[in-house]
């Protein structure tokens, strides 16, 4: 067993549900023998004392706060008496986009989850799309738009998206981002224009999608070398589609697993899942979401987006479905766990592979 270094809390939107994420990672790393370490982040980015993060774990606070200092020297708290192995779940930017992973390649530290690459692309829906087609993996119809270029050149990009993307009715999303944040449904061009400013809002590139009238369909994939994939679920939105308030607000949304879906269908998305993950270079475990519409020839499904580290709330679907699929809260991190530190191992041995290369050339 080992010292597993939860960290959570973090500076994204999803704080909270972090927090709420971590209190059952805590407890499936508990039964499975494993022994938890606290490593709580505020949302103002500090690193907080152990006592403070083991409070929010035990239900004391959901949320965790900064004293408004510097956040650097609070780093202290986790290098001073490193884990084994890093559990992150902390949900959104800082934490699955692939700054939290290279801080733990830099300290030489095993952590649960895909790698720097992975999870910087996944969280980025504009790379992901465009490394999912180049591999042959169905993606919706999408234009790109990266603001670099000056905000002069809005008005010729949304009128390239309306005549390129199937529409109306299109989805207009930040490209970096979680929880449907900065996401908004447009049913005409003026819409569109308001809903790519509005986007802007909270990243400097912006992706605007074809809106698919069908099913909400996920799928948990797990593993390393051999990627395994779970049940499939159905998110049913309570709301026009699965926004913020939908998922965090008016509690509407209903989670369905497994999902009512014929087992050829099921079949299929499974094989897209662990396809999708793979391109990627995916490690770990990650949350497969896909849309589902039907066509005169059957049904027809799109990758939607690739979550790198998704919820592990009561309800989350990622626990959710492995549970249905025979694996078992404690199981599951547990072999999270074991895939880091077999991870860290590989690695190691590449790069002491690569120093012995190089010594043998000045022989």
């Amino acid at each position: 067993m080992a010292r597993v270094g939860l960290v959570f809390g973090g500076r994204s939107v999803e704080h909270r549900v972090s927090v709420t994420s971590a209190r059952t990672v805590a407890k499936g790393l508990a039964e499975a023998g494993h022994e938890v370490v606290p490593l709580g982040i505020a949302e103002s980015g500090e690193w907080v004392e152990r006592e403070a993060g083991q409070a929010a774990l035990d239900g004391e606070v959901d949320s965790l706060a900064g004293s408004g200092g510097a956040v650097a020297p609070t780093v202290a708290r986790l290098v001073e008496d490193p884990p084994e192995v890093i559990f992150p779940i902390v949900h959104g930017t800082y934490g699955e986009d692939g700054t939290l992973q290279g801080f733990c390649e830099i300290l030489d530290l095993p952590y649960v989850g895909a790698g720097v690459t992975a999870t910087a692309m996944a969280m980025d829906k504009i790379s992901a799309k465009r490394a999912l087609a180049a591999a042959g993996v169905p993606v919706v119809d999408y234009a790109a738009l990266r603001a670099g270029a000056g905000e002069r050149n809005l008005g010729a990009f949304v009128a390239r998206a309306a005549d390129s993307v199937p529409g109306p009715p299109w989805f207009v999303k930040p490209a970096v981002g979680g929880s449907s944040v900065g996401v908004r449904k447009a049913a005409d061009r003026d819409e569109l224009a308001e809903a790519v400013h509005f986007a802007l809002r909270f990243d400097d590139a912006v992706l605007v999608e074809r809106a698919v009238a069908g099913r909400e369909l996920e799928c948990a994939v797990l593993g390393y070398g051999e990627l395994e994939a779970s049940a499939i679920g159905e998110i049913v939105s309570g709301r026009d589609f699965y926004d913020y308030e939908d998922k965090y607000v008016s509690d509407g949304a209903q989670l369905v697993a497994p999902a009512e879906i014929p087992e050829e269908l099921a079949d299929r998305l499974r094989e897209m899942a662990v396809e999708a993950f793979a391109t990627l270079g995916g490690v770990g475990l990650a949350r497969v979401d896909f849309l589902v519409e039907e066509m005169e020839e059957g049904p027809r499904a799109w990758v939607n987006e690739i979550n790198t580290l998704p919820g592990f709330t009561a309800i989350s679907m990622y626990p959710r479905l492995w549970d249905l699929s025979g694996v078992p809260l404690p199981e599951l991190v547990d072999r999270l766990v074991r895939i880091a530190q077999e991870r860290h191992r590989d690695r190691r041995h590449l790069d002491e592979g690569i120093k012995s290369f190089l010594a043998s050339l000045g022989e």
